[in-house]
């Protein structure tokens, strides 16, 4: 029931990993400026903590996010194919990383980590390229 409460009326019932939910998220994202202003200063914060070193940097669930404004060489990804979302660079599952071993420079994930079915599987295959954690 507190789950339905804090809803907000736009995504209120839908089902949170729907495409069509997706665009609404981004939708009040866009017209909630202090949750959009949190979402700013978190991306700043997050493209200052990159390594310097070459890598890809992919985003994991990017989602309704705008990450990829703040971090220009950022992939974004999703799990489906939507073209209303022409900043997803690529389709794919987070088990199934289209990245070669140790070639990432960082990984992002925002609201996706609860999504992945054996994250204990996942955090083991992430090397850095630069010698780092991702």
């Amino acid at each position: 029931m507190i789950k339905t409460l804090r809803a907000h009326p736009l995504a209120r019932g839908l089902n949170f990993d729907d495409p069509h939910t997706t665009h609404i998220r981004l939708t009040i994202i866009q017209q909630k400026k202090f949750l959009r202003q949190i979402y700013q200063e978190w991306y700043r914060a997050l493209a200052a903590s990159l390594p310097s070193c070459e890598g890809a940097v992919p985003e994991l669930g990017a989602g309704a996010g705008f990450m990829a404004d703040y971090i220009p060489d950022l992939i974004a990804s999703e799990i489906f194919y939507t073209p209303n979302y022409p900043n997803i660079k690529v389709v794919t599952n987070g088990m199934r990383l289209p990245f070669p071993a140790a070639s990432l420079r960082g990984i992002f994930m925002t609201e996706a980590f609860h999504h992945l079915a054996e994250p204990r599987l996942f955090l083991p295959r992430l090397h850095a390229a630069c010698g780092e954690a991702v």
